[in-house]
């Protein structure tokens, strides 16, 4: 898979997880993570509302947690 296809992969997928989870988010972290994934930070992204999940005790669906795991792993990132 090109690079393109890959970040348009990676794209597509956190903005489906965001809006999965965009009820249990503030407005401020769905603009940050929307402007994040804008400019390709999808690690930072994905780590941004990993970290939010946490902090903020929110409680994702089972296949949202799936979602967070098999993005991590596709971007090589170890969440806590």
């Amino acid at each position: 898979m090109n690079r393109a296809e890959e970040w348009r992969k990676l794209e597509e997928a956190l903005t489906n997880l965001v809006g999965s989870m965009s009820s249990q988010l503030s407005v401020r972290d769905c603009a940050l993570l929307a402007e994040f994934i804008d400019n390709r930070e999808f690690g930072v992204a994905l780590e941004w509302l990993h970290s939010s999940v946490v902090e903020n005790r929110l409680q994702p669906s089972a296949s949202q947690k799936l979602e967070v795991q098999r993005l991590a792993k596709m971007m090589d990132i170890d969440l806590p």
